[in-house]
């Protein structure tokens, strides 16, 4: 197993690999929406999901190559996702990986625009993958049903909506209302990515449903862990200011408190460990980045 250093050097070195082929996708011509575009997905970042795309892929015999649009689609969506939840009617954030927002560079119209249409062409590259009809027509109808009104949207709907009209006194309530958001929000685009991959090299439905069990609980172990970083973290390495505590957001830091919310992620990524295991030995990297997704400071 690679120790903390290796680990790190082995996701720089798959960010590289993406950043590579994410400047080989994206438009190169100057209007002010291909600009937004490259602004905001070559802005530095993990590169998480579309390295979980890729994992899951070689997982069951494919290529990296051969996956590769569809690694970039996933990045594309979530950066959409970034670019309006920044926007002043959602979260109202300044600063995103380090950089100004995409509003605050573009303006707020354009920031919209350059969002619509990395979404839409998320979709279009996923059919630039190597594999058959049958999977690609399957890893398109993954990231629109995960990203889409019941998935991420359904989590952000939930987590802006319901922004400063909690209280605690229906704790289980607050609970269930939490899990949803964290998954629905965070976990349905990890669990999408793991699944797009594994479609792509055409999983079985045994490895299929523990990559989605696994995707499940590290993304709400990393939920959790952003909510923690999002008030303790040097705000320089976290990218950006941190606004859920001056939004009154129901989180897993606000309604549990460190210590507890700490234990839970603990206990998620236990749950993503088991269900992994089922892989033997190819499981190791899936270990490591279930441990680095709830330990990273940043």
């Amino acid at each position: 197993m690679q120790k903390k250093n290796g680990l790190k050097k082995y996701l720089a070195k798959k960010a590289e690999y993406v950043n590579a082929a994410l400047k080989e996708f994206l438009p190169k011509d100057n209007s002010i929406i291909s600009q937004g575009m490259r602004y905001s997905v070559l802005a530095s970042g993990k590169r998480l999901r579309p390295m979980f795309v890729i994992l899951a892929a070689e997982l069951f015999g494919g290529k990296a190559k051969d996956v590769l649009p569809a690694a970039c689609a996933v990045e594309y969506l979530h950066t959409y996702s970034l670019i309006h939840d920044d926007l002043p009617a959602m979260d109202n954030d300044d600063l995103r990986r380090g950089v100004p927002t995409n509003h605050k560079k573009f303006g707020e119209a354009a920031a919209i625009l350059c969002g619509d249409a990395l979404l839409t062409e998320s979709f279009n590259l996923i059919t630039k993958s190597k594999s058959s009809e049958k999977n690609i027509n399957e890893a398109i109808k993954i990231l629109a049903v995960y990203s889409g009104h019941k998935g991420m949207i359904a989590g952000q709907a939930e987590d802006t909506l319901e922004t400063g009209k909690w209280n605690e006194k229906n704790k289980t309530l607050l609970e269930q209302k939490l899990r949803f958001i964290q998954f629905q929000k965070t976990a349905a685009l990890i669990v999408a990515s793991l699944k797009m991959g594994a479609a792509l090299s055409s999983a079985d439905k045994t490895g299929l449903k523990a990559l989605e069990t696994y995707g499940t609980n590290i993304g709400i172990a990393f939920q959790i862990t952003d909510d923690i970083l999002d008030v303790y973290a040097d705000k320089k390495l976290l990218g950006k200011k941190g606004s859920d505590a001056e939004n009154n957001k129901l989180t897993a830091l606000s309604l549990y408190g460190k210590e507890l919310a700490e234990k839970k992620a603990d206990e998620y990524i236990k749950k993503a460990k088991k269900a992994i295991s089922i892989f033997g030995s190819k499981s190791e990297i899936f270990v490591q980045l279930a441990d680095y997704m709830a330990n990273r400071s940043y």
